[in-house]
């Protein structure tokens, strides 16, 4: 127990000391913005279409429209925008604010008296509009065009960050954009108008239906209700009540006018949604509130106290294993409920994590050095010779060391390379090694990543199996999805296997579930975990049958009974394999139902060979051969048809004896 104290509080001290730290507390600093960029993606959407502010954006559609109606190009003549305002003070709205910056004349200034026209708009009007300004490092405003009576300005230089999570509502002395929108709309800010403040996000700025989360509005079509009246407005789908008693913010957010920022919601996040999220922050008082040091450190402490009890005390290594993992959900898992409540509290993950971190290390190691240091080096010695599975398993019961085998039911799978020999031997032995071990090392992944047990490499070939040394009920079909997995992985790096000198890989496969034997075999000097059995030969076969039809993957009969209801299967054959004395139906793995689009063009293929296989068995050869042509002509590459054509031809040349069954011998493994 004392030990258990001791890593406890060393963990969590060591956590503190290194958010203290320049260097890790930069990277303690990233690894809470994933952390708090990943939460607002899980929170859902507030909306806030009918919140109090409303934005008036400038987007491709307003860029076209106002290209086509009036033949201006971006910028737009400022008088547009004075008509805008002119527009909104009709409608009631409580205030306007321009996330735009007017600091250069007007380039329509000397042929239309630009500037003017848009002072003397915007002076004619009683809403209060508010300007956004650049702030100069000395507190001065940047310079401003248009020969606006005593304007307000507010600041958009209001953050340096990439990722815009945090907000100044005051530069260089300066009222931010937002602060002066909310003064002049006579809200007065609820946050301290000084303090930089973590911003509340309501959602992202549009969805992937178009839905915006604060209420948006085309320029174009205020601008067409500003210049051509109620008509133009209900043409465009806008209502004056929209903007009664609203703060409008007006910006754009479109690429080509270079006011797009990045938000924890999104890489692409226009700077007007910010400034609305802000102005709405202010408003309600609204923030993101990180929690209390003393909250901070009490869950690292019980963070660091689980995994540490966790680690220490039990016997077993998957319930070691578990208690970290309980710390971590637990930190991450307290963390996004605190931050999915409407009030977003803010809890920073990433030091309890690294307590967490530091007490699993030094638990491990402790048990390493005073309990496992024995059981780890078997581990370790065991998973060089057998799969990982079997080499926990016996980890936990070293009793299962002894030599010998048990009877258990198991699916088994034998892959094997197409021409291989051919291929070897016009290749450099060095690079036929690299060869090899880039395609076994991605095949047996395959074989791992579904939970199966690999017996051995023969050469190119690989044998593996399902259903032993753990109990799988679905060991079939976690074998045939291996299958289906290896073709595609197969198909993914054959460039790269080509690079290395395979002109052509073709990976064939053989699926068989028997009753076997199962265990270690061996002598004190060398041993493996393996299977044993005349099932396991039959498997071997049916991965070398695949030959004689030109088909990928081959299922036994007792295979494609497990499985038949979860793939797509084509009876081939009623074959007998070479040295097997009982004939057996075989079966094509195409695919798991489902999985792809074209699952009716295979269950087309499927119904129609086994229909001409069916005329086949019952020697009406020239129905078969009719059925088998019309496949053909709309599945050329099949070789299983082209397989049973040439058989057919043969047969019709060659008829069977009379006592026929339709089963036919493999003459080659």
């Amino acid at each position: 127990m004392l030990v258990c104290l001791v890593i406890v509080v060393g963990a969590g001290l060591i956590a503190w000391m290194s958010a203290a730290a320049p260097l890790l507390r930069d990277v303690i600093q990233r690894g809470d913005n994933v952390f708090y960029d990943a939460f607002y993606h899980l929170r859902p959407l507030d909306d806030r279409t009918n919140g109090p502010v409303v934005i008036v954006a400038v987007d491709d559609r307003s860029l076209q429209a106002v290209d086509k109606a009036f033949s201006y190009g971006w910028p737009w003549p400022r008088e547009f925008w004075g008509h805008m305002v002119e527009y909104l003070d009709k409608c009631g709205a409580r205030a306007v604010a321009f996330d735009l910056v007017f600091s250069q004349t007007s380039v329509y200034q000397n042929s239309t008296g630009d500037d003017d026209a848009f002072a003397k708009l915007v002076g004619a009007v009683k809403v209060p509009v508010v300007f956004g300004s650049l702030v100069n490092a000395d507190g001065s405003w940047d310079h401003f065009a248009p020969p606006v009576a005593k304007p307000t300005f507010g600041a958009v230089n209001v953050g340096k960050d990439v990722i815009y999570r945090q907000y100044d509502p005051q530069v260089y002395g300066r009222p931010s954009l937002a602060v002066a929108a909310a003064n002049a709309a006579g809200q007065p800010p609820k946050l301290a108008p000084s303090a930089p403040f973590l911003l509340h996000y309501y959602g992202p700025y549009a969805t992937a239906d178009g839905h915006h989360t604060h209420r948006f509005i085309s320029a174009a079509a205020v601008l067409g209700a500003a210049l051509q009246g109620d008509a133009a407005a209900k043409a465009a789908g806008i209502s004056p009540d929209w903007f009664r008693g609203k703060i409008v913010l007006i910006g754009t957010i479109t690429l080509g006018t270079f006011d797009l920022k990045s938000s924890p919601l999104s890489a692409e996040y226009p700077g007007v949604e910010i400034q609305a999220t802000a102005m709405e922050n202010l408003i309600a008082g609204q923030r993101v509130r990180a929690v209390t040091p003393l909250f901070h450190m009490l869950l690292t402490l019980a963070a660091t106290a689980l995994t540490t009890i966790a680690v220490v005390f039990p016997r077993r290594v998957m319930a070691k294993i578990l208690g970290p993992i309980l710390a971590v959900a637990m930190v991450l898992g307290f963390g996004s409920w605190l931050f999915m409540r409407p009030e977003i509290r803010w809890l920073s993950s990433t030091g309890p994590l690294l307590a967490v971190a530091v007490a699993t290390v030094a638990a491990f190691g402790w048990t390493y050095f005073a309990e496992d240091r024995q059981r780890r080096f078997m581990l370790k010695a065991l998973s060089k010779v057998v799969s990982p599975a079997v080499a926990q398993q016996l980890a936990r019961e070293p009793q299962r060391l002894a030599l010998g085998t048990i009877r258990t039911r198991i699916t088994l799978l034998f892959t094997d390379l197409a021409n291989f020999t051919d291929m070897s031997e016009a290749m450099d032995v060095e690079k036929l090694g690299q060869l090899l071990n880039r395609y076994l090392g991605e095949m047996s992944d395959q074989v791992l990543l579904h939970q199966g047990t690999l017996d051995k490499y023969i050469g190119d070939a690989i044998m593996c199996f399902w259903g032993a040394p753990l109990p799988q009920e679905d060991h079939a079909t976690r074998a045939c999805r291996t299958a289906l997995a290896i073709a595609v992985r197969e198909s993914a790096i054959r460039e790269e296997l080509r690079q290395l000198g395979a002109a052509k890989i073709f990976t064939r496969i053989g699926i068989n579930t028997t009753d076997a034997a199962v265990g270690f075999v061996g002598s004190s000097h060398l041993f493996n975990y393996t299977a044993l059995g005349d099932g396991v030969n039959l498997a071997s076969r049916l991965e070398g049958a695949n030959k004689i039809y030109g088909t990928r993957i081959m299922i036994s009969q007792p295979t494609a009974e497990l499985v038949r209801d979860r793939f797509i299967l084509r009876k081939l054959d009623v074959l007998r394999v070479k040295g097997k004395r009982q004939p057996m139906a075989v079966y094509e793995l195409l695919a798991e139902r489902g999985a792809l689009p074209a699952d009716g063009q295979l269950q087309s293929l499927v119904s129609g060979y086994e229909r001409a296989f069916s005329l086949y068995q019952h020697r009406q050869w020239d129905p078969a051969q009719k059925e088998l042509l019309e496949l053909e002509g709309r599945f050329a590459d099949d070789g299983a048809i082209k397989a049973l054509l040439r058989r057919i031809a043969t047969l019709r040349n060659d008829p069977p004896p009379d006592d026929w069954d339709g089963v036919y011998v493999a003459k080659e493994k």
